[in-house]
């Protein structure tokens, strides 16, 4: 009895736990001439900020908005790259499937630059629909890549932004849940000559 009993609880433990650590999370790191290290930024130079993100299970939908404030910093600029991103401008790219319309087939991913001026606060938005396939379950990889130069020393934070149409961050199965993912910041990075 004792046997079925640790049994039962070991599969229990396993199942929570794998369910605890694949959920669905949205993560963020630096990359690019411009990353000093995790949290520090070269002012200057061009630095990628690169958006991860973790699935648990099978959805046919998202919608993800972001914001990038500073106390002093007033500008960043926004690096070009026509024709080569989700947007016009390019600097907005997609990876490991969301770069085109292989995962979300309804129109690719939509990115709505509510005010992407170069402007500080910033404020953009991600969605996706899928139509003919779903979004499955994966392990942490990069999804989306924001390129900006910040031109003065300081501090500038990128965290979680309210965006319609849906309101909220979500992650929407066509027949089931709607999650809200874990949201790992928000990320201040540090500025520097």
């Amino acid at each position: 009895m004792n046997a079925v009993k640790v049994w039962c609880l070991a599969v229990v433990f396993l199942v929570v736990g794998v369910s605890f650590s694949t959920a669905t999370s949205v993560s963020m790191k630096i990359s690019g001439p411009g990353a000093v290290n995790d949290s520090t930024i070269q002012a200057g130079k061009e630095v990628s900020v690169d958006i991860y993100v973790a699935n648990d299970t099978v959805f046919s939908g998202f919608s993800l908005g972001f914001s990038i404030k500073s106390p002093a910093i007033k500008s960043i600029t926004h690096v070009p790259d026509s024709g080569n991103g989700l947007n016009e401008n390019g600097d907005i790219k997609g990876y490991n499937g969301w770069e085109d319309k292989s995962i979300w087939d309804f129109a690719g991913i939509l990115v709505v630059e509510r005010n992407w001026d170069g402007k500080l606060p910033e404020l953009l938005g991600f969605g996706g629909l899928c139509i003919k396939k779903d979004y499955m379950p994966h392990d942490l990889v990069k999804v989306l890549s924001l390129d900006i130069i910040v031109p003065e020393a300081g501090m500038i934070t990128i965290d979680s932004s309210f965006f319609p149409p849906g309101g909220k961050w979500m992650f929407a199965a066509s027949l089931g849940p709607t999650e809200g993912p874990k949201w790992g910041g928000p990320y201040t990075f540090k500025v520097i000559k």
